[in-house]
């Protein structure tokens, strides 16, 4: 039920965006106040005369649903200190921010690996003088070293559409492939949400090209920095 609300809540979002949620506060949060209550996950257990008909029946809590969160991702690279500063922007409680390392997997925009720093040097001025200031050069001993990663995306579409963006901007190297897990990826659990916080992450999720907010069930691990 709480689940729910958050996915409706969030599709109200991003429809009427951040002003509309705002003129709606008042009445979101006394809907949240009711779904935490769920009357309806309790029951009464069945009595029989030959157990103990001197005692009322007993009432038998069903198990609590999962909490619902909020869950804002996936950062790499740069992005990923920036996500730090932005989330830690919201002033939340620790125990309600869940920072975890996820998944790898998808699709990435980038310049394939250069040979030397002034190839790298060189296509970082062109990719300046495009406009385009959102990258990061790959570290480390591997395969992708010197490669320049434009941007990450969980599907083939999005990527391609990004690809089509950066290529007319005059950056005909840029090509897309498979992501694997060679990028630490991370994202924020913030959990049991009130509106003003759905709508502020909202609006930060607009800043962070790729990123994306939806509802979840919150992680089974405990609220922390998991990285």
């Amino acid at each position: 039920m709480r689940l729910l609300f958050l996915v409706l809540l969030l599709a109200n979002v991003a429809l009427y965006a951040y002003t509309y949620v705002t003129r709606q506060q008042s009445d979101a949060a006394a809907r949240f106040l009711q779904l935490q209550i769920n009357p309806e996950k309790i029951r009464l257990a069945r009595v029989t005369a030959a157990s103990s008909p001197a005692r009322p029946p007993a009432v038998v809590a069903a198990p609590a649903a999962p909490a619902a969160c909020l869950e804002w991702g996936v950062f790499s690279g740069p992005a990923v200190e920036r996500a730090d500063e932005a989330i830690a922007t919201l002033g939340l409680p620790d125990a309600l921010v869940q920072r975890t390392v996820v998944d790898a997997g998808g699709y990435w925009v980038y310049i394939p690996p250069l040979k030397t720093k002034a190839d790298v040097d060189k296509n970082i001025a062109a990719l300046k003088e495009a406009g385009i200031a959102d990258f990061f050069v790959v570290q480390g001993q591997t395969q992708w070293r010197n490669a320049i990663s434009l941007g990450i995306f969980k599907n083939e579409s999005s990527a391609k559409s990004f690809l089509a963006s950066v290529n007319g901007k005059g950056i005909s190297s840029a090509t897309i492939g498979r992501r694997e897990n060679f990028l630490k990826q991370i994202a924020y659990f913030v959990r049991e949400p009130s509106q003003d916080t759905v709508g502020r992450l909202a609006e930060l999720q607009r800043e962070f090209r790729g990123s994306e907010v939806k509802a979840v069930a919150c992680p089974t691990a405990e609220p922390g920095d998991s990285s």
